[in-house]
């Protein structure tokens, strides 16, 4: 299905990759989400440094940078803020937790909670990542202009809230 919507170009001179219309087909779509993906590939590789020892798996990756941004986490809220089953989750967090990034401990209001929190060394490692996280959105940014990047943040922010199609976009349950 193609629904077509015309819009004016924000620039003169458009790039070879952008006409200035919206085509909503199918293959334009699964493209974008392609384009998605490996962004968020990209996004991960720059920001996993981890020289001298085995590298930390994307999930695991995603729980330590998900911590650095957003402070500590209690288990559950991570668990739904990146949708891991429990039992994906908890081998993730031990992982950590052996490599001495992540350290448990129990939340001083609610002491059935875990609250989780980075060590000084994961602190250090996951800092370094995403300061080369930082320079490369920077570069990226500062290539494409301010236009492009208030385009892609409305974008991808509908996504991650999943405004559009709920029913489509959550998923299956696990």
């Amino acid at each position: 299905m193609t629904v077509p919507v015309n819009r004016p170009l924000s620039s003169s001179v458009p790039s070879p990759e952008s006409d200035g219309r919206l085509y909503l087909r199918d293959s334009e779509l699964d493209q974008g989400a392609a384009l998605i993906r490996a962004a968020a590939r990209r996004l991960s590789a720059v920001s996993n440094p981890t020289p001298g020892s085995a590298p930390i798996q994307d999930g695991a990756h995603d729980i330590l940078m998900e911590i650095f941004d957003l402070g500590p986490q209690d288990v559950s809220g991570l668990r739904n803020r990146l949708d891991i089953p429990k039992q994906t989750l908890a081998r993730y967090l031990n992982e950590l937790e052996a490599r001495g990034l992540i350290a448990r401990e129990r939340d001083r209001l609610d002491g059935r909670r875990r609250r989780i929190h980075l060590t000084p060394e994961g602190e250090a490692m996951t800092r370094r990542g995403a300061e080369t996280r930082r320079a490369t959105m920077r570069e990226v940014f500062l290539l494409c202009g301010p236009d492009a990047v208030t385009g892609a943040r409305r974008v991808l922010a509908e996504i991650a809230r999943g405004a559009a199609g709920r029913g489509a976009m959550a998923g299956p349950s696990r």
